[in-house]
């Protein structure tokens, strides 16, 4: 992925993402996505609302992808 790619990518989605950004963000379907959450320990809440920490997501997969 270039640099400028990678830029937009990131100003697309944030920092927090609901459920459906972060399927799209993942390509991942919505039980793989919860399960990525919980793994990754990127679960935010607020107020009602469950929420994903971005940065967490992408440190879990960048240490994923080292273990291999």
């Amino acid at each position: 992925m270039t640099e400028r790619q990678n830029n937009r990518q990131v100003s697309e989605y944030g920092r927090l993402m609901g459920i459906k950004e972060l399927m799209a963000y993942t390509s991942l379907g919505r039980n793989s996505v919860l399960e990525l959450g919980k793994n990754a320990c990127a679960i935010v809440r607020i107020g009602k609302r469950v929420l994903y920490d971005r940065k967490k997501i992408d440190i879990w997969i960048d240490q994923q992808a080292q273990d291999i």
